[in-house]
C-alpha cells in the first residue's frame, strides 16, 4: 500500500479528496442557501437536481473533450469551471444565478470524473487499478463525513457566501495538484473527437455496455435507493431523528472501513466477485427493511447495507477502466459514466413514484429484488475483467 500511496497520493488522492469534500458539502450548503435568499422548499430541492442533470449532460461531451485534449487538461478545465461556478454563487445570491451555476457545477464534475478514470487507466497497472480506484472511492466516503461537518461549521461562523468563497478557492487547490503532479498523456492519435465517436463507441462496445454497463446502472440505482429507503423505514417505525441518524452513521462507518480491503480484493480475487457480493448484500439488506422492528434491527440492517456498499468501493470505475478500449476511449468512458449517473439519479425518483403508487413496503421489496436479480445477472452475463485487462481494446 505504501508504494501505491506514494505514486498516487498527490496526483489522484489529494485532488479527489478536495473535490469529494466540496461535492458532499454542497449537498448541505446549496438547499439551505436557496432558503436563506427566500427560495421555496421545492426550489431548494431542485437546486441539487439541476446539479445532477448537469452531470448527466456533461458525461458525453466530456468523453469527446477527453479524446481531443487529454485527461490532464480535462481535469484542469473541470476544476477551474467548478471554482468559477462556486464564485458566481458566492457573489450573486439570486435564484437564476444559483440554478445556472449548479448546472455548470454538474457539467464540470462529470468532466472531472471522466478525466480521472482515463488518467488512472493510463497511470495504474491492471494489477493495482482496483486499489487505486477504491482509494479514490474512499475519498468520497471521507467527503461524506467531512463535507457536511465542514459546511456547518463554516456557515455558522461566516455565512453562506464566505463558505462558497472558501470552496471556490479550494477548487483552485485541486487545480494546483493536477497541474503539478498529473503527468500529461497525449490523446491517442486514432481517437475520434467528433460526435460520431460516441456512436462508434456505442456500436463497437454494445455487448459490454449491455452486460457490464447495465449491471453498473443497476448497482448505482440500488445504492442510491438504499440511501433513501433507510431513513424512510426509520420514519415508518416512528423513530426519532437521532435514532435514524445513528443507524445511518453506523452503516456509513462500516462502509468507510471497507474501501481499501475492497480494492485489494478486486486486484487479487477479481472485480466480478465483488460486484456480485455487493448487489447480493444490498438486495438482501434492502429486502430485510420491512422486517425491522425497532432501532437495533434497523442498525443491523444498516450495517449489512454498509458491508454491501463497502465491498464495491471503486468497482464501477475499475471495471470501466478495465474495459475502456484504446480506440474511442473518451466516447466509451463518457457513455460508461452516463450509465452510472442515470442509475444514481433515477433511484430516488423511482422510489418516490413507487411509494406514491404502491406504498413503502412494495417499493422496498422491488428494489431489494432488483439487487438480487442484478447479482444473478452479473454471475450469468458479465465477464471477469481483471484477467482481460491486457487484451482490452486490442
Amino acid at each position: 500500500m505504501s508504494n501505491l500511496l506514494r505514486k498516487f497520493f498527490l496526483p489522484v488522492i489529494c485532488p479527489s479528496a478536495i473535490v469529494s469534500t466540496i461535492q458532499q458539502a454542497l449537498l448541505v450548503v446549496l438547499p439551505l442557501y436557496v432558503l436563506s435568499i427566500g427560495g421555496t422548499l421545492a426550489e431548494s430541492a431542485m437546486i441539487i437536481g439541476f446539479k445532477g442533470i448537469g452531470m448527466m449532460l456533461g458525461d458525453l461531451p466530456a468523453g469527446l473533450l477527453l479524446a481531443r485534449f487529454g485527461d490532464k487538461r480535462l481535469m484542469l478545465t473541470a476544476a477551474v469551471i467548478s471554482s468559477l461556478s462556486l464564485a458566481l454563487m458566492a457573489l450573486f445570491p439570486t435564484l437564476p444565478v444559483l440554478t445556472a451555476a449548479a448546472l455548470l457545477l454538474g457539467l464540470a464534475h462529470g468532466g472531472w470524473l471522466v478525466g480521472r478514470i482515463s488518467y488512472v487507466t493510463d497511470a495504474a497497472a491492471p494489477g493495482e487499478r482496483g486499489r487505486v480506484m477504491s482509494l479514490s472511492a474512499g475519498t468520497i466516503r471521507l467527503g461524506n463525513v467531512i463535507g457536511p461537518l465542514l459546511a456547518g461549521l463554516l456557515i455558522a461562523a461566516q455565512g453562506y457566501q464566505v463558505t462558497l468563497g472558501v470552496f471556490a478557492l479550494s477548487s483552485l487547490l485541486a487545480v494546483l495538484f493536477v497541474a503539478m503532479w498529473v503527468v500529461y498523456t497525449k490523446p491517442h492519435g486514432q481517437d475520434n473527437h467528433s460526435v460520431m465517436a460516441l456512436r462508434d463507441a456505442l456500436v463497437d462496445n454494445r455487448q459490454v455496455l449491455l452486460t457490464a454497463g447495465v449491471a453498473s446502472l443497476a448497482l448505482m440505482l440500488v445504492r442510491a435507493s438504499r440511501a433513501l429507503l433507510l431513513p424512510l423505514t426509520g420514519a415508518a417505525l416512528m423513530l426519532d431523528e437521532t435514532s435514524i441518524g445513528m443507524a445511518i452513521s453506523i452503516g456509513a462507518v462500516v462502509d468507510t472501513l471497507l474501501f481499501y480491503p475492497a480494492g485489494s480484493l478486486m486486484d487479487r480475487v477479481g472485480r466480478k466477485p465483488m460486484f456480485i457480493a455487493s448487489l447480493t448484500l444490498l438486495g438482501l439488506s434492502i429486502s430485510l427493511l420491512p422486517w425491522a422492528q425497532g432501532l437495533w434491527s434497523l442498525v443491523l440492517i444498516a450495517a449489512l447495507m454498509g458491508l454491501g456498499n463497502g465491498v464495491s468501493a471503486g468497482v464501477i470505475m475499475t471495471v470501466g477502466s478495465d474495459l475502456a478500449p484504446r480506440l474511442n476511449r473518451g466516447g466509451f468512458i463518457g457513455i460508461w459514466r452516463l450509465l452510472s449517473d442515470v442509475g444514481s439519479t433515477s433511484g430516488p425518483l423511482i422510489i418516490g413514484l413507487m411509494v406514491k403508487v404502491s406504498g413503502l413496503m412494495m417499493a422496498t421489496y422491488s428494489i431489494g429484488l432488483l439487487g438480487l436479480i442484478g447479482g444473478a445477472f452479473v454471475v450469468k452475463a458479465v465477464a471477469e475483467t481483471r484477467q482481460s485487462t491486457q487484451s482490452s481494446g486490442d
